[in-house]
């Protein structure tokens, strides 16, 4: 598998979590070899104040090109057109950025962001700042879109050398639910092995996916957890799992819509 990200965007509001969230997508490029485009939108309505960091030392830092661009208006949309004129083909965003230019990027812009992206949104909580992408959690349910996320999770693995940890998951108990996640769980588990990954695997049912998700990555000491965002029709709905998962995992969650097949043909997995 030789994919490699070519656009990586960052929306950024001189947070405390959108400065973590530079600092992993400078790691990111400088790994794909690629340069950050970097977009600070200013609300006009928001008189918050940020850390006054200068972006373009920390990206010296790490030897990475930027391109700076400031736009003001709504953030989520402007974050979208940017992502559509630059044709990003992967986001990083800070979320609950409590101290930044925008105080209600917390919640709806963080989420309709992820929401109305064509491509994959990591995004970053201020307190992830010591984990690293060495660990990756990718969880499995039974959902036929569950293994969309796979190629996304190899890409990742294969570039930072990490460890997949399978996670065959599901609030139901019932053992018609158990073999059906298990069965995802062992296919995915040969594929990656296949490919020269290393791999994990372990399954858990009966407890909420989004708290038993967030348990395990604390547990595996891990830097990023795959999501499927469950978008329906509207671009603006998330699903309840996902929802809880950006607003509340202190690991990095890296979000893909069951549109986007971009990498499954590729790989075929």
């Amino acid at each position: 598998m030789d994919y490699k990200f070519k656009k990586i965007l960052i929306g950024f509001d001189n947070s405390a979590s959108s400065v973590i969230a530079l600092q992993k997508a400078l790691h990111t490029c400088k790994v794909f070899n690629t340069p950050l485009y970097v977009v600070n939108v200013k609300d006009p309505k928001s008189n918050a104040k940020g850390y006054n960091i200068n972006i373009q030392e920390v990206a010296d830092t790490f030897g990475v090109p930027i391109h700076y661009m400031e736009k003001t208006g709504n953030v989520s949309r402007e974050i979208h057109a940017t992502e559509k004129e630059i044709k990003a083909d992967l986001i990083f965003m800070g979320a609950h950025g409590l101290n930044g230019f925008q105080p209600y990027w917390i919640g709806s812009n963080a989420l309709r962001v992820i929401s109305a992206s064509n491509c994959p949104v990591i995004s970053v909580q201020a307190d992830s700042a010591q984990t690293d992408f060495k660990n990756i959690i990718l969880p499995l349910d039974n959902s036929s879109e569950t293994r969309q996320k796979v190629p996304y999770a190899a890409v990742m693995a294969l570039a930072f050398g990490a460890t997949i940890h399978i996670l065959s998951v599901s609030k139901d108990k019932t053992e018609e639910t158990r073999n059906r996640i298990e069965i995802y769980g062992k296919q995915t588990l040969k594929y990656l092995t296949d490919i020269g990954i290393k791999v994990t695997y372990d399954l858990r049912q009966g407890s909420s996916v989004a708290q038993t998700c967030i348990d395990y990555a604390i547990e595996r000491n891990a830097g990023l957890i795959m999501m499927m965002t469950e978008t329906e029709s509207n671009n603006w709905f998330m699903g309840t799992v996902a929802q809880q998962l950006v607003n509340h995992s202190p690991v990095p969650i890296l979000s893909i819509h069951s549109r986007d097949l971009y990498l499954s043909g590729d790989t075929g997995y």
